[in-house]
């Protein structure tokens, strides 16, 4: 299911982009605490060109609000963490801002995707607790 699920773009004019030409995948990663309901993904964008991903970025789907009250914090914290934003714990390459960008758009535009997210979360959350019943 990850193969066909992940979201794959293709930059075909560097000019246009100023990003490399190649094929990079968003790889999705998620919290596997049982005891966390974080409503977050950390996307990082890979390619096979480079050693480390080009970009980390952080995405909540829920109100600012809602991370406010379930995890206190400063404003500043709290808004990476929702995101769309870079994760300060990565190391972000020359490229990392314009992917936030272009993430940025994609995560404020389309609905599909980010529903996709969400099930993904849940899917991995089901899939955690499965595993915790059947010790």
């Amino acid at each position: 299911m990850a193969q066909k699920e992940t979201r794959v773009i293709t930059v075909v004019d560097q000019k246009i982009t100023g990003l490399p030409r190649g094929t990079y995948a968003l790889l999705e990663l998620y919290c596997t605490d049982l005891d966390c309901d974080c409503r977050n993904v950390y996307i990082n964008v890979i390619n096979q060109a480079f050693d480390a991903p080009l970009a980390t970025i952080s995405y909540g789907w829920e109100e600012l609000a809602f991370y406010k009250e379930w995890m206190g914090g400063d404003d500043e914290m709290l808004a990476e963490f929702k995101g769309p934003a870079l994760t300060t714990f990565a190391t972000q390459s020359q490229f990392a801002q314009r992917w936030l960008e272009i993430l940025t758009d994609i995560l404020n535009t389309d609905v599909a995707y980010v529903n996709r997210l969400q099930q993904h979360y849940q899917l991995v959350k089901t899939s955690i607790k499965d595993k915790q019943i059947k010790k």
